[in-house]
């Protein structure tokens, strides 16, 4: 998605909607480019190889690190922004309580996929090491197709009713010193491998489009050593 600006909904129909929502768009791309890939590879057969194993399993914890990420500067920093401006609106108030509680819905689904990798086959007998510990295929496929779907659905609806409030409550500026917030909150590591994990498998205009939010320094910075550094640790 390349799209930069959302149109007005019913609760944002007067906004500027001036935002540019570039990162938080890619974000989300990439929050279903990982539940995909999550998806299939779990359906793959070579999920007996203990190195295709810890593949996946470092794809899940970053995946699992960036929704936490996500999620706690919308918690902590975006929608706490949006509420006094928007004290007047009970329909926007109500999709902000929404947005919150989506929130609070998904880490249980979290915490079921962790479960279902942590299980081991055969409890009964000898422990085993870690790379015997897969769970059954049933098991872990319904609770990863729960997650996607409710996942997917939140990121949907955040997209159409949530993200458009932020054109109606902030300023241009203003939306722009709530980036500069969660980036200092991130810390330049976890900002640099944020924006790797994005582009990873992006095509070159959503690329394009995501890095022309860097400064020339950083981009350089994502080049020279972001993407590199991300690139060498094997994932899905």
């Amino acid at each position: 998605m390349t799209t930069q600006k959302l149109p007005g909904t019913d609760a944002a129909r007067h906004g500027t909607g001036d935002a540019d929502l570039t990162i938080m768009l890619a974000a989300h791309q990439a929050f279903r480019r990982d539940l995909a890939r999550l998806v299939r590879a779990v359906a793959a057969a070579d999920l007996s190889d203990p190195a295709k194993r810890q593949s996946v399993a470092a794809g899940w914890e970053l995946f699992k690190h960036e929704l936490h990420l996500h999620h706690t500067a919308e918690d902590e920093l975006i929608w706490p922004a949006l509420r006094p401006r928007l004290a007047h609106s009970e329909n926007a108030l109500s999709v902000l309580d929404a947005m919150e509680e989506e929130h609070e819905r998904i880490d249980p689904l979290l915490a079921a996929v962790d479960a279902a990798f942590a299980q081991r086959d055969g409890a009964a007998g000898p422990a085993r090491g870690a790379a015997d510990d897969w769970p059954g295929e049933d098991r872990l496929a319904d609770v990863i197709e729960v997650l996607a779907s409710t996942l997917t659905g939140h990121l949907a609806h955040e997209e159409r009713d949530g993200l458009p409030l932020i054109g109606v409550a902030l300023t241009v500026a203003e939306w722009r010193g709530v980036g500069f917030r969660i980036a200092r909150k991130n810390g330049l590591s976890d900002g640099g491998e944020m924006f790797a994990w994005m582009l990873d498998g992006a095509g070159r205009e959503d690329a394009a489009a995501t890095l022309g939010q860097l400064p020339p320094p950083l981009r350089l910075l994502y080049r020279a050593v972001w993407k590199p550094r991300f690139n060498k640790t094997p994932r899905w």
